[in-house]
C-alpha cells in the first residue's frame, strides 16, 4: 500500500516540479506514506513516535503512570435531543501535566497527548489516511530553500505565508510572531525531548516575522527532510501573548536547569487554544474536560480526497486549497470539520477492564488505548448491542532497553546474549496464543518503504539447548566466567543453572532489575518480563522482574543511575528519524529520548547523515543501515508488536473513516470530526 501511495504521488508531482523544486518534491513524496507525529512513550507505545492527530490543525513533531482509581465523578455524558452533546472518552492512566512545554519535554506520555493534543497550530500537517503533506496555518507550500549571506554568514532560508484570520481562543490572531517566539524559546532554553527533534540547533539558526502573516526561517546549513519538512515545519506553536511573561521570568534564572524548571513548572490557567477545543478542567485521578472553541478557524471546512491523488480543502467565503492534481473524479474520502460536540470528557479508569465495563454500560463512547483491546476483553464485548470493533495495523513496538552506563549492559556480548535467550516466537505463538507478532528491527514491517527485511535475526529459530550453548560460547569469548556452567538437555530441560558468573573485570555479576508494566496494565509485557527473568537466571544472570506502574518506570529511567533494564514501547512516526532521537549520543542527557545512554560514534555518524539527507532514496539507504547496525549492537532488544483492536459505541458515534495506520487512537479519537448521533 505504501509503495502504491508513493507511485501515485510521484505521478501527481510531475506537474509540480517547476513550482516547488526537487527537494520539495522528494519531501512531498515521503509524506505521501509517512506521518510525522509526537513521539510518545506509550504502553505499546505516536514519539517519538507521535501519533498522528489527524485534524486540520495538528501538532506534529518528532517516545508509566500510577493506576488511577475508578471514579463516577466525571460530568455525565448523557445528552438528549435538546441537551448538550458530550463526547465521552475513557483513558486508564492519569495526566502528569497540563503544561504543553513539559508535555513535549520530560512528560512525553501518550495519556498527556490524548488530552492536550490538537490545541496548538502548526505550519503544516498531514491529511487523513493517505498522509499527504498539506498546509495547516500556512497558506501554501513554502518557497524552495536557497542560500543567502546574512551578517557575513551563509545561511539557508525559506519563506512561508500564513492564513489570515486563524485565532487563539483569547481573540488574538495566530501570527508569524507565535512561530518565532516558540522556536526561539526552544533554542534559547535548550529544551530537549520532542522539542529538540523539531528545533534542532545544529540546523536551525533563527526565524523572523517579515510581517504578521509572512515568516522567514534561517538554517545554519541546508536541512534534510528530517529537520525541515519532517521537523520544524510541524512544530506546534504556542501563544506568545500568553507565554512570553513566563519565558522572560524563566530566563532570569542563573542556569538552564532552573530556567527549564520555571517553564515546565508553570500551571497554565486559561491558556489560549487554536484547536477545536479549549482545556477547561482536570480533576486528578477522576477526569479532564475540554470545551468547544466557538472561534475554531477550521470549523465547517470540507475535506475531500480523490482517487487520482488530489486533495481539496475549503471553507465557504474563507479559503479554498487543492494540491496533488485536479480535484475531480471519484472521491475516496469526504467529510466536514466540527467540532460537533459541546465538550470532550476524559474519564480516568483504573485499568482496561473497568474502562471496558464503562463502555459496555454506555458511560463512555470510546476508549483511547495505545495497547489496543486485549483479546479476552474483546470476547466480552462481542455481540453487545450498539458496539463495533475495529482492527488496524499498529505503528509501534515494545522493547527491552539496557542502561548502557552500567556494566554488564555496556558490553555488546552481554546484550547479544540476552537477545539470544529471549525466544520471541515461543512467547508470542505458544504462551500468548498469537495475539502478538515478534519483531527484530526498529521499523515495523507495516512501514514498508522504510522497513529493512534483512536485519540480523539474533536468536530466531534456535532451540533452548542451542540458545544456551551459543550464549555460553559468546560470553566466554568476551571474558565472562562461571564457577559452574549452565547445562540444558536436548529437550530443553535445565539440568544445571549457571552459578558464580563473573564479568570480564573479575567482579561478580550484579543483581539486575527488569522494570516492566504490571499485568493489569499490559499482560503481554509482564509475561515477557517474567520469562526473561527465568531465562537469565537459568544461565546464571541474577535478574528479578519488577512489575510496576507505567509512570513509575518512566520516572525511574530519567535517573541515569536509577535502573538496569526496562521494558516499554514506542508509538512511532512513519518517517524514522526517531532512530536518531532514541539512539544518538547527544540525546542521552537531560530529557533526551535516549534513555539508555547509548553512545556509539559509528551510529552517530549514520544518524547525522540521515538528518542532513535531502534525497528520498538516499535517506532510505541510511535508515536501512541504521536498522542493521542497531539489530547487531542492540541498545534495544525489540520484542513484538500487536494488531490494534478498538471498540466504540456505534449507536452514538459516526467517524468519517475507521481504517488508518495506528487506529482511531492515533487520531486522539477524532474529537473535531466525530459526529455525535
Amino acid at each position: 500500500m505504501l509503495a502504491l501511495q508513493v507511485k501515485k504521488m510521484i505521478r501527481s508531482f510531475t506537474q509540480y516540479r517547476s513550482l516547488f523544486g526537487l527537494s520539495l518534491l522528494l519531501a512531498l513524496v515521503v509524506f505521501a506514506g509517512c506521518t510525522r507525529e509526537v513521539i510518545k512513550e506509550v504502553p505499546v507505545e505516536k514519539v517519538v513516535e507521535k501519533v498522528v492527530v489527524k485534524e486540520v490543525v495538528k501538532e506534529v513533531l518528532v517516545t508509566a503512570i500510577a493506576e488511577a482509581p475508578t471514579t463516577d465523578s466525571a460530568p455525565s455524558s448523557d445528552s438528549g435531543p435538546t441537551g448538550p452533546r458530550v463526547y465521552s472518552l475513557g483513558i486508564f492512566e492519569d495526566l502528569t501535566t497540563t503544561n504543553f512545554w513539559s508535555y513535549l519535554g520530560p512528560d512525553t506520555t501518550i495519556w498527556n497527548s490524548y488530552v492536550l493534543g490538537g490545541a496548538k497550530p502548526s505550519l503544516y500537517g498531514l491529511s487523513d489516511q493517505r498522509f499527504d503533506w498539506i498546509p495547516s496555518v500556512a497558506a501554501d507550500f513554502p518557497t524552495p530553500l536557497k542560500e543567502e549571506t546574512v551578517d557575513g554568514k551563509t545561511l539557508w532560508t525559506t519563506e512561508v505565508d500564513l492564513k489570515k484570520g486563524v485565532k487563539w481562543s483569547d481573540g488574538n490572531d495566530v501570527t508569524a510572531d507565535d512561530f518565532v517566539f516558540t522556536a526561539h524559546t526552544v533554542r534559547d532554553l535548550e529544551l530537549t525531548g520532542n522539542w529538540s527533534s523539531s528545533v534542532d540547533t545544529e540546523f536551525f539558526d533563527h526565524a523572523e516575522a517579515l510581517d504578521p502573516y509572512k515568516l522567514k526561517v534561517y538554517f545554519k546549513k541546508k536541512p534534510g527532510l528530517a529537520r525541515w519538512q519532517f521537523g520544524l515545519a510541524f512544530m506546534p506553536m504556542l501563544s506568545k501573548a500568553y507565554w512570553e511573561p513566563i519565558v522572560e521570568e524563566a530566563k532570569k534564572q542563573d542556569d538552564l536547569i532552573e530556567q527549564q524548571k520555571v517553564l515546565y513548572g508553570h500551571v497554565p490557567e486559561n491558556e489560549p487554544s487554536a484547536g477545536g477545543f479549549i482545556f477547561k478542567k482536570w480533576e486528578r485521578g477522576a477526569f479532564a474536560e475540554k470545551v468547544k472553541n466557538p472561534d475554531y478557524y477550521f470549523a465547517d471546512s470540507t475535506i475531500v480526497q480523490y482517487a487520482n491523488g488530489a486533495y481539496s480543502e475549503s471553507k465557504p467565503g474563507i479559503y479554498d486549497f487543492s494540491a496533488y492534481g485536479d480535484p475531480t473524479g471519484d472521491k475516496t474520502l469526504e467529510y466536514k470539520v466540527g467540532p460537533f460536540s459541546e465538550s470532550s470528557i476524559y474519564s480516568i479508569h483504573g485499568n482496561q477492564e473497568t474502562a471496558v465495563l464503562a463502555l459496555k454500560k454506555g458511560d463512555i463512547d470510546f476508549m483511547l488505548n495505545p495497547l489496543g483491546l486485549q483479546r479476552g476483553l474483546q470476547e466480552q464485548l462481542k455481540g453487545q448491542p450498539g458496539l463495533a470493533t475495529l482492527e488496524n495495523a499498529n505503528n509501534g513496538f515494545r522493547y527491552l532497553g539496557f542502561n548502557l552506563r552500567k556494566p554488564p549492559m555496556d558490553i555488546k556480548a552481554f546484550r547479544q546474549a540476552v537477545a539470544i535467550l529471549i525466544d520471541k516466537e515461543f512467547l508470542t505463538s505458544t504462551v500468548l496464543q498469537g495475539v502478538a507478532i515478534p519483531m527484530y528491527t526498529t521499523v515495523p514491517e507495516g512501514n514498508g518503504f522504510w522497513y529493512n527485511p534483512d536485519v540480523p535475526l539474533i536468536g530466531k529459530g534456535l532451540s533452548r539447548l542451542e540458545r544456551t550453548e551459543k550464549v555460553v560460547k559468546l560470553l566466554k569469548e568476551a571474558g565472562f566466567t562461571w564457577e559452574k556452567e549452565p547445562k540444558v538437555s536436548e529437550n530443553g530441560t535445565v539440568e544445571q543453572e549457571g552459578e558464580g558468573l563473573k564479568m570480564p573485570n573479575g567482579e561478580p555479576m550484579p543483581k539486575l532489575e527488569i522494570l516492566s508494566p504490571s499485568p493489569g496494565y499490559d499482560p503481554l509485557r509482564s509475561t515477557f518480563a517474567i520469562w526473561i527473568e527465568r531465562w537469565l537466571n537459568d544461565i546464571g544472570i541474577p535478574a528479578r522482574a519488577k512489575l510496576t506502574d507505567f509512570n513509575v518506570i518512566v520516572e525511574r529511567i530519567r535517573d541515569p543511575e536509577g535502573f538496569d533494564i526496562w521494558i516499554l514501547g514506542w508509538g512511532l512516526s512513519n518517517f524514522p528519524d526517531y532512530l536518531e532521537a532514541f539512539f544518538h549520543s547527544r540525546n542521552a542527557e537531560g530529557d533526551g529520548l535516549n534513555r539508555g545512554g547509548y553512545s556509539n560514534p559509528e551510529f552517530d555518524a549514520l544518524a547525522d547523515a540521515l538528518l542532513a539527507e535531502t534525497d528520498l532514496n538516499a535517506a532510505r539507504d541510511q535508515v536501512f543501515k541504521m536498522q542493521e547496525f542497531l539489530a547487531d549492537d542492540l541498545p534495544y532488544v525489540v520484542l513484538f508488536t500487536t494488531p490494534l483492536l478498538e471498540t466504540y459505541r456505534a449507536d452514538r458515534l459516526e467517524f468519517p473513516y475507521t481504517e488508518t495506520l495506528g487506529g482511531l487512537q492515533s487520531t486522539n479519537g477524532m474529537t473535531t470530526t466525530v459526529v455525535i448521533k
